[in-house]
């Protein structure tokens, strides 16, 4: 049987290789195929099967590379054509950030790429090899997402299964990292079995296969199971979303705050009549600095008048240098009773980093709106009448930080809020992107995610990452309309196992990585570079 399945594999490979394009071309045309077939697996299309063999193309090319420069090099093309076109949507903000951050995000694909190299140099075996391709993934992938001021976590391979409720489960256990290192995984078998190699092992061809199959096929009975299992909530909590579709153009037009204030306060009175227990505003939705300006009194007036709490986001002044991102919390009273600072502040956003070195940049910042807060001093628990409701706020991109989230769970937070404005980048795929890191948050931690975004995608991610309910107009489109929605959230207290450990995942696959990189280089297992 397992001679069948070589000679099955061999005749496979070879009908590939039919069909390939001139040798000269290979490594060009397959490190680009790789970037498309990425870029394709997120939103939009979104068609997130692709990722399970987006990288087999890049492992084609790479055993054409000559060296380690060029494995590299063909990385790099393969991260460029990715990033610069599933982030196509920030020419809506900055070409030149569009260019210049798929240039630096492209550095990691391209050290993947060249410790593939390294590995595919090596005397191991298939197992090895695969474990090492899959935590060197693991370790550029946390690298871009963690890395202090320039960390980025978008489009992470494991996003690209968001639509998928059951294939995103893992992230329960072992997160969104954990998931990426089992896709990898995946491709590194397919890229074995389908690619021809010098001397192969008898019934290789069948464990490459079996192992692919229980990848995708574990992944997915474990999510149905974890679907189906029964949660039975303790109590409902009904929120309200508000969506004001505010144009960026519009949003701090001293002539357009009296509309702006109108289209919110009419929005919290419609929601009232949902009998909601708490009304969200997205991010900055108050144009203007909440604490200081006189057209807050009218803010303030709308919880004493309808009954309901408000979290609103708004800017907070303290000094001239001292400037927050901020959410407040009104009572019903209509009193500030708490209030968070957005800690994670976007660079080149919402401040200009290591000044120092960037000071060249201010004047130009400040040509194009870009303001410069300062970052918040602690997470912040929001606790209120409904004692057993206490919850945690995510602002903008804050979402894309899985460590952020999984603090405010184990500081007690039963739900997230999340608020932002991606107005910016206008009726593009980056709304749907952003969602998808928030229905990772809700996997990992456990908890119900509630999102109020101006633009959109504002709406109720389920604990187990299922989408409930989002604004949306008659023809069912989600952003760039003007709408609420309101949904009785559940209240659970089940605590994942991500929560209580498996969070430490890339840790773990950073150990092996150094492990089998120590091992490589003790042993000399691979050839001058």
């Amino acid at each position: 049987m397992n001679r069948k399945a070589d000679d099955r594999g061999r005749r496979a490979s070879g009908r590939i290789l039919r069909y390939l394009p001139p040798p000269i071309l290979h490594p060009v045309v397959f490190s680009s195929l790789c970037g498309v077939l990425l870029a394709l697996s997120y939103p939009r299309p979104g068609l997130g099967f692709l990722a399970w063999f987006a990288l087999v193309p890049l492992f084609y090319a790479i055993r054409s590379a000559r060296s380690g420069f060029h494995a590299f090099g063909l990385g790099y093309l393969a991260g460029f054509v990715f990033y610069s076109i599933s982030m196509h949507w920030m020419t809506h903000v900055t070409s030149l950030g569009w260019l210049l951050l798929s240039v630096m995000e492209s550095f990691y694909i391209a050290v993947f790429a060249w410790l593939v190299y390294l590995g595919k140099r090596t005397r191991w075996s298939a197992v090895f090899k695969i474990l090492w391709a899959a935590s060197a993934w693991t370790l550029t992938e946390f690298m871009r997402s963690e890395i202090p001021v320039f960390g980025f976590g978008w489009n992470l391979i494991a996003y690209s299964q968001a639509s998928c409720p059951a294939m995103i489960q893992a992230a329960s256990v072992i997160g969104t990292y954990g998931l990426g290192f089992l896709i990898v995984c995946a491709n590194v078998c397919l890229a074995k079995l389908f690619l021809k190699e010098k001397k192969r092992p008898r019934g290789a061809a069948a464990a490459l296969f079996t192992s692919v199959l229980l990848i995708i096929c574990g992944v997915f009975v474990y999510g149905e199971w974890r679907l189906k299992g029964e949660e039975k909530p303790e109590e409902f909590l009904r929120v309200s979303v508000l969506q004001g579709n505010i144009p960026q153009s519009l949003k701090w037009a001293p002539v357009a705050r009296e509309k702006i204030l109108e289209i919110y306060s009419k929005l919290t009175e419609l929601a009232s009549l949902d009998m909601a227990d708490l009304v969200i505003w997205p991010e900055a939705s108050f144009p203007g600095y909440f604490n200081r300006d006189f057209q807050s009194e009218t803010v303030k007036r709308l919880p004493v008048l309808f009954g309901t709490p408000l979290l609103i986001g708004g800017l907070h002044w303290e000094a001239e240098k001292e400037v927050y991102n901020s959410a407040y919390f009104l009572d019903k009273s209509g009193e500030i009773t708490q209030r968070y600072d957005k800690l994670h502040l976007v660079p080149f956003g919402e401040y200009i980093p290591l000044k120092p070195f960037f000071f060249w940049l201010t004047p130009i910042a400040d040509a194009l709106g870009i303001s410069d807060f300062s970052p918040g001093k602690d997470a912040v628990i929001f606790r209120w009448a409904r004692e057993e409701w206490p919850f945690g706020v995510l602002i903008c991109f804050e979402d894309v930080l899985p460590g952020l989230a999984r603090g405010l769970a184990s500081r007690g937070a039963k739900f997230l809020a999340v608020i932002t404005n991606d107005a910016w980048f206008m009726d593009t795929a980056a709304p749907f992107q952003h969602l998808q890191a928030s229905i990772f948050r809700a996997v990992e931690t456990g908890l119900p995610v509630v999102r109020a975004a101006n633009t959109g995608v504002s709406g109720f991610v389920s604990s187990r990452g299922e989408v409930l309910s989002t604004v949306k107009n008659e023809k069912e489109k989600e952003t760039f309309i003007a709408g609420r929605a309101t949904y009785d959230l559940p209240l659970t207290t089940r605590k994942t196992i991500y929560s209580g450990g498996g969070w430490r995942f890339p840790y773990f696959s950073i150990v092996l990585f150094t492990f089998l990189a120590v091992l490589m280089m003790r042993r000399g297992m691979h050839e001058k570079i």
